[in-house]
């Protein structure tokens, strides 16, 4: 039978006094740091486990408002060396369930400590130990997307959206990193399934009408500019118009844009565009 609760957090508390008596004792010989000073001592979560009297969860628990308590106390440089620390060491070893630790610990060292590798490291840990949690590959997601990495964020928009359960969002943002990163094919793939989801809200089934008709024209204009290069390459000019393509074999038909037009052509400069191409980013 297990204790009432407030019976095993008094025995916790107990517990974790124990844990920590050389802290105490250090506390002692540099009173001016605090208890604070105590949370750097701390052993690591697997031993906690041992004196948590099977009350990991709640230990964790204890820890963690413990830490965010003292947080502000530490100079800068022991405030990270804390948080890789008890986010990681401590409160994610003894419960590795624990969401809030990962994404809070990691979001302290990415945003106040400038260390993207040290978040996501913390991120990783916390997406190896809880698959089922979309968010946390989400985040680190976002963060390698603020970091201009976006291949980096990518990858991890991809793990979000391919847990079961994600919300439409995640394959949302997969795309639209997959379009950024060149890989239009990927990415309207990608649109078409969450437009033709049945699961698909209102909102997603929106923008991936509009994303599959931009993606489609931004292949399209891609084609045609290239069909365009192996004409100049072939015939010492541009061609004089699209049409001139398809009478020549360079493309088996002259595509139109998504509002059914032709694509605009200058036989001047060779160049193609479309309005939708222009909401991609093309010139």
């Amino acid at each position: 039978m297990r204790a009432p609760r407030w019976i095993a957090a008094g025995l916790l508390a107990a517990a974790l006094g124990g844990a920590s008596l050389s802290a105490r004792v250090l506390e002692r010989l540099t009173p001016a740091r605090g208890r604070a000073e105590q949370l750097l001592y701390l052993p690591n979560g697997r031993h906690l486990r041992v004196l948590s009297l099977g009350h990991a969860p709640l230990l964790a628990d204890l820890i963690y408002v413990w830490a965010i308590q003292y947080y502000s106390e530490y100079d800068t440089a022991d405030r990270f060396r804390y948080v890789r620390h008890v986010f990681g060491d401590v409160i994610a070893e003894l419960d590795p369930h624990y969401i809030d630790a990962y994404w809070l610990g990691a979001m302290i060292l990415i945003i106040e400590a400038r260390d993207l590798e040290g978040g996501l490291s913390l991120l990783d840990l916390g997406i190896e130990r809880n698959p089922d949690q979309w968010i946390l590959p989400y985040l680190a997601a976002w963060e390698c997307q603020m970091a201009s990495r976006p291949e980096c964020a990518k990858r991890y928009f991809e793990r979000a959206a391919a847990v079961p359960g994600a919300p439409p969002i995640t394959r949302r943002m997969h795309a639209a990193l997959l379009a950024r990163t060149g890989a239009l094919e990927e990415a309207l793939r990608l649109w078409l399934a969450v437009l033709e989801d049945p699961a698909s809200d209102d909102l997603s089934r929106a923008i991936a009408k509009r994303k599959v008709s931009e993606v489609r024209a931004k292949i399209d204009v891609s084609a045609l500019r290239q069909a365009i290069e192996t004409f100049r390459i072939d015939n010492g000019r541009a061609p004089h118009d699209l049409a001139e393509l398809r009478r020549r074999g360079y493309i088996r038909e002259v595509p139109t844009d998504p509002s059914g037009q032709p694509y605009a052509y200058d036989a001047a400069t060779a160049r193609v565009t479309s309005a939708a191409g222009r909401v991609l980013g093309e010139p």
